[in-house]
């Protein structure tokens, strides 16, 4: 009765945490490791954020109640798997990477919260099935996102923060002022992105990207997808993320062709999932189309110029990168083309960060980690709907980093893979 009851408060905090993926309030404690050239990189500050604690909480409850049993059930054969069983070197040799980096204390902070995630990520294939808990996450996603869209939005017609406090649920201050705030040129007027609760607009896009699809999926379903659809709409416009702009009209179309063609594409699943690996593999060899450092576009030229930093980095450090969460560290270094000062970020490309931060033994382990996780959704229960998310996240991530070193991103990532997974 008591396991029941602490598993039972498992799910509970389960469920809070998924209406809290997009808070950004945490304890950060600034070190001297933390600073590149003088300058202070968030990725190198550790920080505990809520979500951390909810996960800690939940596995905790979840242990006391008796969850690692249902491990070695014959029912549940999770340790069989493969993409269990691969996900957990990566894991691991991400960990040896850890011990080679420069900074220790950024790297195994960087370390223990993909750790953390993805014992959520083994708590969620255990005990959240998906034919039994899906409406109720998407219901609770549902309410997060209109939360999240009517401050978005709000932002945007303040060309700011609202409420101008990082204690207000992590909301980032900025205003027009702000000397690094983010601008885009739109019908040629210059405006200010939505940030959300969310360090930068493109990974507030990110975010709504994913989600949008699947309110799109059910919206006849319910009004609170409809109303939860509408106003992301609004707030993703507003987030002026083209790439996230794209990548959201290519889950919708392609979810649209999906539901009409159902017998005919099953037998195309594959080759859909087999083009967007070669896209993704094309766009992570950006450095060798060479009329990319001619386009004029400061976003372009940053994402050309830190591949080819990234590029340098995998040759000097081949087997076991320069270690994880230390790209930011290196970045001036390698990247000497850079028209920016001081512009300090990762890599835009998640295979590239992975393979030049942690090397070719966890690079190859994370392709095989992706591409066992391909076949497993192709055959999987709501397959079209994860199948588009899946192909989604590697889309952006073939442009973006914050898959992996923001914790919304990586929490939502490990969040979907452990549903899609089962």
């Amino acid at each position: 009765m008591l396991k029941e009851k602490l598993l039972n408060i498992s799910k509970s905090l389960f469920y809070l945490l998924v209406f809290l993926i997009p808070v950004n309030l945490g304890k950060h404690f600034e070190l001297i490791e933390s600073y590149v050239w003088g300058i202070l990189t968030d990725y190198l500050i550790p920080t505990i954020y809520v979500q951390d604690i909810l996960i800690i909480l939940i596995v905790i409850f979840w242990i006391l109640g008796g969850g690692l049993k249902k491990i070695s059930k014959n029912n549940f054969k999770i340790l069989e798997r493969k993409e269990l069983q691969i996900s957990s070197l990566l894991i691991f040799s991400i960990l040896l990477s850890t011990f080679t980096s420069a900074r220790f204390i950024p790297s195994i902070y960087a370390w223990v919260r993909i750790f953390l995630y993805f014992l959520l990520f083994i708590y969620i294939l255990v005990e959240i099935p998906v034919e039994d808990h899906f409406f109720r996450i998407l219901n609770t996603l549902a309410i997060s996102v209109i939360f999240l869209s009517v401050l978005g939005i709000a932002q945007y017609l303040n060309r700011g923060s609202v409420f101008n406090n990082y204690l207000v649920l992590g909301e980032q201050p900025y205003s027009e002022a702000t000397f690094d705030v983010t601008r885009k040129m739109f019908l040629g007027k210059t405006v200010i992105p939505s940030y959300g609760l969310f360090r930068h607009p493109n990974i507030f896009a990110g975010f709504l990207t994913l989600t949008l699809v699947w309110l799109f999926t059910f919206i006849k379903k319910s009004k609170l997808y409809s109303i939860s659809f509408i106003l992301g709409i609004i707030s993703l416009a507003f987030t002026f993320s083209y790439i996230s702009w794209i990548v959201f009209i290519f889950g919708v179309f392609l979810h649209l062709y999906l539901s009409k063609n159902p017998k005919y594409i099953k037998n195309k699943k594959r080759n859909i999932t087999v083009a967007v690996y070669l896209v993704c593999a094309l766009i992570s060899i950006i450095p060798i189309f060479k009329f990319l450092s001619k386009i004029d576009d400061p976003s372009i030229l940053r994402r050309y110029n830190f591949s080819r930093a990234s590029y340098r980095m995998i040759k000097d450090h081949f087997l076991f990168g320069v270690g994880f969460n230390n790209s930011t560290i290196f970045m001036d270094e390698y990247n000497y083309e850079t028209r920016d000062i001081r512009f300090t970020q990762p890599v835009h490309n998640i295979f590239l960060l992975i393979f030049s931060e942690t090397g070719i033994f966890s690079f190859i382990l994370f392709l095989l980690f992706i591409y066992f996780s391909g076949n497993k959704l192709i055959n999987s229960s709501y397959f079209h709907l994860f199948l588009i998310s899946f192909l989604q996240i590697l889309l952006i991530g073939s442009l973006d980093h914050y898959f992996i070193t923001i914790h919304q991103t990586l929490l939502t990532f490990w969040l979907f893979m452990g549903l899609a997974l089962q």
